[in-house]
């Protein structure tokens, strides 16, 4: 009998430790936490980037060239006036330079004194007889007659940009604007003429300081010669003659 309790209790006591063990894995297991081990979506496209934008500059417009109306009264460009044969330098400069208006040929003739005095006459009289531009369409060289004293004339340059106009000379025949340098850096007239002898005049055309004077004489009243253009060699050369004879000229 006491084999048998004997043996009861050590079976219960394998069941506890079995029970025991049992309860402890469990127990282990519920408390560890369970490791899933997530995988991250993996993008083997490489990323676009989106290029940075680029401001264009617009494109550089050139000017619209200078024309002379069919009037001869105006020079225009693109439907606008930008200088009238009558602006206010023009016609000041004919009544206090021109001599046209000075002393006796204020009253030489019936009709002088309304050219000189009175716009509307002086525009109707007076007129563009051409231009040149420069190759930047920005500077226009030009020759003005009248039926004034006709055939005479001045030459002048006007540049759009400081919208300035300067007259070059005096008003006697012979004068007349003949063109600009290869890249517009200077310009020659023909004028200081003298019963028909005239020299030739190169300025800088920003500046219009003098870059050389092309004559047979630096007296106007002494030349027995006129000094004709031929061609630009460069903006600092030019080519003439003088007389029959052929020359060039450095500046």
């Amino acid at each position: 009998m006491n084999n048998k309790k004997g043996f009861v209790n050590i079976v219960l006591i394998v069941l506890v430790v079995i029970l025991a063990g049992a309860v402890g894995y469990f127990a282990l297991v519920k408390k560890s936490p369970t490791s899933t081990s997530e995988i991250q979506p993996t993008n083997d496209i490489p990323s676009q980037q989106t290029p940075p934008v680029t401001t264009k500059n617009p494109p550089v417009t050139a000017p619209a060239t200078p024309t002379l109306s069919a009037d001869k009264k105006s020079v225009v460009a693109d439907g606008k006036v930008l200088l009238a044969i009558d602006s206010d330098i023009i016609f000041n400069w004919f009544k206090t330079k021109s001599q046209l208006c000075d002393g006796y040929n204020l009253t030489s003739t019936p009709d002088r004194k309304m050219f000189c005095e009175n716009k509307t006459s002086f525009n109707s009289k007076t007129r563009f007889s051409s231009i040149v531009v420069s190759p930047d369409r920005m500077k226009i060289g030009f020759t003005i007659e009248s039926n004034t004293l006709t055939p005479d004339k001045v030459v002048g340059i006007f540049s759009r940009s400081a919208n300035a106009v300067n007259l070059l000379g005096g008003y006697y025949l012979g004068n007349e604007f003949i063109g600009f340098s290869p890249n517009g850096t200077n310009f020659i007239y023909q004028g200081g003429c003298f019963e028909g002898m005239c020299g030739l005049y190169v300025k800088n055309s920003e500046t219009l300081a003098d870059k050389a004077s092309l004559s047979d004489s630096e007296f106007a009243d002494a030349r027995t010669r006129t000094a004709t253009f031929v061609r630009w060699i460069s903006d600092n050369e030019v080519e003439y003659k003088l007389g029959s004879e052929l020359k060039r000229a450095s500046f």
